[in-house]
């Protein structure tokens, strides 16, 4: 029997890309007031912006700041960079990305029941530890989880095995006693096979194109929906 379960945030227990597209659209229609851009325009230099920090932070929790992406894309604008009008877009974007997130059906559920089963629950994710905690809340899902360990407080981005021998250690279980949730097998699975832990998959469209032959890719199990993490516990 299984004494925790540890699950990926981002696109495992909600959908990431709907509301980052809703958090993007109002942010721009703050800076389309203050400069003149199209949305093709400030869609291309944000993610061209979001790639250049990833590349140049690589592997920590502040790649994924979105103050650094906005400051960013503003410089390329050649705009002068106004720190009232970054932290607007910044928490414009925020604000709207968590109160358009929605749990993908069947998380509560299985969080109530893994709970009723004694089952501990972690949720390790990739991020600063203010906004994975910010998304915890709004999801209502608080109650539910016991361990939160992000890339901010771990020093490193998954696949790193410190990612999850922190949740362990935190949890003050062994790999054999747990299961990783995840819908990236880089990220998610790669690692925590590496540490031993037991593997779960969550398909999807995108993670089937990028599966790899690789063994230490393979999850020990495909899930098609969160319900079936409950079939996985013995």
């Amino acid at each position: 029997m299984k004494k925790a379960v540890l699950f990926d945030l981002d696109d495992t227990l909600y959908e990431y890309g709907p509301v980052h597209k809703q958090a993007l659209k109002a942010s721009y229609s703050i800076l389309k007031k203050k400069i003149k851009i199209d949305w093709e325009k400030f869609y291309y230099l944000f993610n061209l912006s979001k790639s250049e920090i990833h590349r140049e932070l690589s592997g920590t929790a502040a790649s994924h700041n979105r103050v650094l992406y906005f400051q960013r894309l503003i410089e390329k604008t050649h705009s002068t960079v106004d720190p009232k009008v970054i932290l607007d877009l910044y928490n414009t974007y925020w604000n709207t990305f968590l109160n358009n997130m929605v749990l993908r059906k069947g998380v509560i559920d299985v969080l109530k029941k893994l709970k009723q089963r004694g089952i501990k629950i972690a949720v390790v994710s990739d991020l600063t530890t203010n906004i994975q905690l910010r998304k915890i809340h709004k999801l209502g899902i608080t109650k539910y989880v016991d361990v939160l360990v992000t890339s901010e407080e771990a020093g490193s981005e998954k696949p790193h095995a410190i990612m999850f021998l922190l949740a362990l250690n935190k949890l003050g279980i062994s790999p054999h006693e747990a299961i990783m949730v995840g819908d990236n097998e880089v990220a998610d699975i790669e690692g925590a096979n590496f540490v031993g832990l037991y593997t779960a998959l969550l398909s999807s469209k995108r993670s089937i194109l990028r599966r790899k032959k690789e063994d230490f890719r393979k999850p020990s199990k495909i899930i098609k929906n969160i319900s079936s993490v409950l079939d996985l516990l013995d």
